[in-house]
């Protein structure tokens, strides 16, 4: 992935305590997925996906949602690098 279309989104992952070491080997198995916080008691995982798109960072989080043992996945933050979106232009047509 170039820096021009770097795209990061977080997620919060919840699995069931007893599942947690199975799930966040399933999520570290993902291209471009890294868990980066784990939570034994509570089954809480924060987990950041690397994609291209927008339309990227949605499939991932759909297969995020799908794996076994998963029991929620939601999007918390997303951010696209500035230098991937053209400048807004001006009123009067200068840029």
């Amino acid at each position: 992935m170039t820096a021009s279309n770097w795209s990061v989104s977080g997620l919060c992952v919840t699995a069931r305590p007893e599942n947690l070491e199975a799930v966040e080997a399933l999520l570290n198995g993902l291209p471009g997925t890294e868990v980066h916080a784990s939570d034994p008691v509570s089954g809480r995982l924060v987990v950041v996906q690397e994609r291209a798109s927008i339309e990227d960072h949605r499939q991932g989080l759909r297969q995020v949602q799908s794996l076994q043992g998963v029991l929620t996945a939601e999007l918390v933050l997303h951010y696209r690098d500035p230098d991937d979106h053209p400048a807004p232009s001006t009123p009067g047509g200068a840029s």
